[in-house]
């Protein structure tokens, strides 16, 4: 989904999932960029050297992984020194824990939540993780998401 965005906004954006399927589709909804290289890729071990990119997104992914720490490790590993690791979430709880509607209906679709995170647990999340050069965000609305930016 962020692609377009993100391709509109740098030289080169290589953008990777674990599934074919979303890549084809990424494929034929941005084949108009020609600065969009895509790939599939596995977060926990990600197939480029260290230090390679300048800035490494994560969306909407940091919540279905049984192991979130070793990812964050991967993306840490190929983010050049002083580059930025940004981390979209969705937020899947509100402030009294109560999971919201979106994760519900989602959850029931098949999606395999494996935190459900508030803004509050969500910034603890990488403050257990050892970041300290972390700014947070939150876009509130119907499906409240936040943004975590370090600075690596």
């Amino acid at each position: 989904m962020l692609s377009g965005v993100i391709a509109e906004k740098c030289n080169s954006l290589v953008a990777t999932d674990f599934s074919k399927k979303m890549l084809k589709k990424a494929n034929k909804k941005y084949r108009a960029y020609s600065n969009i290289e895509f790939r599939e890729g596995n977060i926990l071990q990600i197939e480029y050297p260290d230090e390679k990119f300048d800035v490494v997104v994560a969306a909407n992914v940091i919540h279905l992984l049984d192991e979130p720490y070793k990812a964050l490790a991967e993306l840490d590993r190929v983010c050049r020194t002083g580059g930025k690791i940004i981390i979209p979430t969705y937020m899947n709880k509100n402030d009294k824990g109560k999971i919201s509607g979106f994760a519900n209906t989602v959850g029931k679709a098949g999606a395999d939540f494996k935190r459900q995170f508030t803004y509050d647990s969500y910034m603890k999340f990488f403050k257990e993780a050892g970041y300290k050069n972390v700014k947070y965000s939150l876009v509130e609305g119907k499906i409240p998401c936040a943004i975590a930016v370090i600075t690596k």
